[in-house]
């Protein structure tokens, strides 16, 4: 993956972290909590960044 596409799924992937983090502190009131999430969705867009999920071919599309 080139590093303006891993720049913009970092961009993209804080979007849910935000908006989560924000939720699930106004769910809980638990910093715990919305760290527990923002470590997560750094593992997952790290993960993505990485090439950890299987991607399909681009023949497999059609």
């Amino acid at each position: 993956m080139d590093l303006w596409r891993k720049i913009g799924v970092g961009i993209v992937m804080m979007v849910p972290s935000f908006v989560g983090g924000g939720l699930l502190y106004s769910w809980t009131h638990s910093w715990f909590v919305v760290w527990g999430w923002v470590i997560v969705m750094a593992i997952v867009a790290g993960s993505i960044m990485g090439g950890k999920f299987p991607r399909k071919k681009e023949s497999e599309y059609a």
